[in-house]
């Protein structure tokens, strides 16, 4: 899992008694050089939930890789041509106690969250390049909006 993900979601981070070398794929040493930090998240997999030991390094703009203690655990069905996991195994939700919840969806789906009481989203959608004032909106600070 990318740590500086792990940090932001703020999972309880764990030091390893000794790092371990970190090697690419092609047997490169990576240019983190060890791993140093893990974290236990329980991980859902549909239906069916596994304790996972998830360890933490930089991993560019990849958030989690799913490896074989994964596919081992879950049994995932992929249809490895579209490159799509079966929806009976959706949603794969990564937890840990007292911490926020990440939760992988298909890049195809646009699923709104709900909000919860005393939350705010802050942002702004432009449909057109000629600028409208802005109209003022219940529950928001003007200064936030």
């Amino acid at each position: 899992m990318n740590l500086t993900y792990a940090k932001w979601l703020q999972l309880p981070i764990k030091q390893m008694e000794e790092p371990r070398k970190l090697l690419n794929v092609n047997g490169t040493e990576n240019k983190s050089r060890e791993l140093k930090y893990y974290t236990n998240l329980q991980v859902q997999t549909g239906t069916n939930y596994t304790n996972l030991h998830f360890y933490l390094t930089e991993l560019g703009e990849q958030k989690a890789i799913m490896g074989y203690p994964w596919f081992a655990a879950a049994q995932p069905k992929i249809d490895w041509k579209c490159g799509w996991i079966d929806h009976t195994q959706l949603p794969i939700i990564l937890q840990a106690n007292n911490a926020k919840r990440a939760t992988f969806i298909p890049q195809q789906q646009n699923i709104p969250r709900m909000r919860g009481l005393g939350e705010y989203y802050i942002g702004r959608v432009i449909f057109h390049p000629k600028r409208i004032p802005a109209m003022p909106i219940g529950g928001i600070p003007t200064e936030y909006q």
